[in-house]
């Protein structure tokens, strides 16, 4: 069975059988599941791809081989973890530079961005990159490029996420930091759709699934009260991903979303301190990042969290090697819920790495 060409082929399909995924093969699903005359790609794909999914998905491996794009599917270890456990997980990613190995923050908003909100959105990316988080955002323009520029200048890592096929730039005034993305050598561009796909209203919103899926929590720096920030910071709450809003301003309707936000009881964000204290990154040395407007230059933050963690059970057992989930959850002996959020704590400060369901200590 070729694993990678059924995948593709799946994902070329109905969007129902996501509900598959997590206790099937592709082959299982695609052979046994999926019945004969099910075996079609869905009418939006057609346009491009018309053939039988199976054919069309060895088209679409070929492509991406020609265009230096890495597919990676759901039942690969490299597919992101937090990912897998969102509604309508996507069955393939298609992935252009270096996906990064690290825990991921999503920072959104408007398409427009004044120079406050660009301020904010680059320097709070700027800084979490710096401390080893990869930051996501949707590759548009305004707060969205801003994010992605603050995390470039800080020599970190940035994923932007697309609403169309890998190979189809959206917007074009964005191409510079789509080629700097790829570059970095520690960033990537991520889609969903394969090449030749063309963008869509309705792939904006299923796009923005995937920034707040594959994030530990999201950031809304500056959003209206219709904005597409807003349909992300939705899907953040029903992935029970942690929310945050940079409050902005009184009487601006460009941030009336960021109150309707706040007073449903997402996380206010004065500076960079009240993301660490709510996701529980400590040892960090404060900054004062928003001090000055005129600022650009990102303060890298240092920390010795290992020093934290070195009686932790966890961790005495990690330092014997790299161990599955599941298995460190019956050795410690505690419950599925305790030790996962102790992981996240601690993926989030760089202390383990978590690579489908296999954990690993980071070295000191």
């Amino acid at each position: 069975m070729d694993k990678q060409k059924i995948s593709v082929a799946l994902s070329l399909m109905s969007s129902g059988l996501w509900q598959l995924y997590a206790q099937n093969d592709p082959g299982t699903i695609y052979y046994e599941c999926v019945l004969p005359e099910q075996r079609t790609v869905q009418d939006y794909y057609a346009t491009w791809y018309s053939g039988t999914p199976l054919e069309e998905s060895e088209k679409i491996i070929e492509l991406c081989h020609k265009l230096g794009v890495t597919i990676i599917s759901y039942w690969d270890d490299a597919y992101p973890q937090l990912l897998r456990e969102i509604v309508y997980p996507p069955a393939v990613l298609y992935c252009k530079g270096t996906l990064p190995n690290k825990p991921y923050i999503a920072i959104v908003g408007t398409r427009n961005a004044d120079p406050k909100s660009a301020f904010i959105a680059r320097t709070l990316s700027g800084t979490l990159a710096s401390t080893g988080i990869a930051v996501v955002s949707g590759l548009a323009v305004g707060i969205d490029r801003e994010a992605h520029s603050g995390a470039l200048k800080a020599n970190g890592s940035t994923i932007g996420v697309m609403a169309n096929g890998i190979d189809m730039l959206y917007p074009a005034s964005n191409r510079d930091i789509y080629t700097d993305i790829i570059n970095s050598g520690n960033g990537c561009v991520l889609s969903e759709y394969p090449p030749k796909v063309r963008i869509n209203k309705w792939t904006f919103v299923r796009r923005n699934r995937i920034i707040s899926g594959l994030s530990h929590a999201t950031i809304i720096v500056k959003a209206a009260q219709k904005s597409g920030a807003l349909i992300t910071a939705r899907y953040a709450l029903e992935q029970n991903r942690e929310l945050f809003v940079c409050p902005g301003q009184s009487f601006d309707e460009g941030y009336k979303g960021c109150f309707i936000l706040l007073k449903e009881g997402a996380h206010p964000v004065y500076d960079e301190n009240d993301i660490f204290e709510v996701l529980n990154i400590s040892n960090r040395k404060e900054t004062a990042i928003m001090k000055n407007a005129n600022i650009d230059d990102t303060v890298v933050l240092q920390s010795n969290l290992f020093a934290v963690y070195d009686d932790d059970d966890i961790v005495k057992t990690l330092k014997k090697g790299a161990m599955e989930i599941d298995s460190l959850i019956r050795l410690m002996g505690k419950s599925s819920a305790e030790i996962l959020e102790k992981l996240t704590t601690m993926e989030l400060q760089g202390v383990i790495t978590r690579s489908g369901n296999i954990v690993t200590l980071n070295n000191k």
